[in-house]
């Protein structure tokens, strides 16, 4: 358990300290004793009471939970960064995976500003729970789900709860490309050395501004 310790703890981006987020979890999770019930109750609240908001993603953008809990929308990476910090605030260990997606079903206009499908960075959670990582992926809000007709990301705390590879009708939806590990903060380097790779200096600028 040593090893989880430094995933408990708060910092710049995952201010897990904040009165709003400990406020937050005791609202969520009240008398909850077990873990395992607490991780499911708050990460169903941040999947559909923090809209996902892909557009929030812009220079200037909030890459802090408690900000996050307040303007109550954000894309995966800030999604993530309040699910981490509720988890801590409740005691769960809780941290970051940076990945590439492709998404298959995006619209022809997002393909033309980002200049293809493939999403980079992609966040989700992993909660160290009895005693083993479970992956956690609370991008999506159900009423989008509903919308562009995907299934809900539904998660029981003991097995991992990913993007669905398919939609409804079958046809393919989130390819996971590669993972780039797990962090207990923003691997602000990371990411905006990979963006320029694939976007270029100024769009990625626009993406992560630190």
């Amino acid at each position: 358990m040593s090893e989880c310790l430094k995933y408990l703890q708060p910092n710049d981006h995952i201010d897990s300290d904040h009165p709003a987020i400990q406020e937050q979890v005791r609202q969520l999770t009240g008398n909850m004793k077990d873990q395992v019930e607490k991780a499911v109750a708050l990460f169903n609240y941040v999947r559909d009471d923090i809209t996902y908001n892909m557009y929030a993603c812009q220079p200037g953008a909030a890459f802090k939970a408690s900000a996050v809990l307040q303007n109550g929308e954000g894309w995966c990476l800030q999604k993530s960064l309040l699910l981490a910090a509720l988890g801590r605030a409740a005691g769960i260990p809780s941290r970051l995976v940076i990945a590439t997606i492709r998404n298959h079903q995006v619209s022809p206009e997002v393909i033309e500003f980002m200049g293809g499908n493939l999403f980079f960075p992609h966040a989700y959670n992993q909660f160290y729970l009895e005693g083993k990582w479970v992956k956690a992926a609370a991008a999506l809000d159900s009423e989008l789900c509903k919308r562009i007709e995907v299934p809900v990301v539904e998660f029981d705390g003991r097995n991992d709860a990913m993007m669905p590879a398919l939609a409804l009708d079958g046809q393919p939806f989130i390819e996971y490309v590669e993972d780039f590990g797990y962090f207990a903060d923003i691997p602000f380097a990371l990411i905006q050395d990979k963006c320029k790779q694939i976007y270029g200096p100024e769009l990625a600028g626009y993406m992560v501004d630190s």
